[in-house]
């Protein structure tokens, strides 16, 4: 197949867009970089990620006082606070 007239109007928009991408060029004289905005959310989760690592992973007082309770005989779990949580901690299984 043979091509024999593209016509003034194909080349002509072919101008138009190449002048246009040349303005722009001259236009934008510092190139442009990538940046990442943080959202308020993100900054906050981040505030608290920062809190938590500061905590320790075990809190000995509470560790020491319920080891205390157990050795004298007067420690008593609540049946309903540990269903609750049983409760809960599948709850969260299954959302994820």
């Amino acid at each position: 197949m043979k091509i024999t007239h593209l016509g003034s109007g194909m080349i002509d928009a072919y101008k138009a867009q190449n002048d246009k991408n040349k303005n722009i060029k001259q236009n934008n004289s510092a190139p442009d970089r990538d940046r990442v905005e943080i959202s308020s959310v993100g900054k906050e989760l981040q505030t608290y990620r920062a809190k938590l690592k500061e905590m320790p992973d075990v809190r000995q007082e509470r560790v020491d006082a319920l080891k205390t309770q157990i050795k004298n005989g007067n420690y008593e779990p609540s049946a309903e606070k540990i269903a609750e949580g049983i409760l809960r901690e599948r709850r969260l299984d299954t959302k994820v």
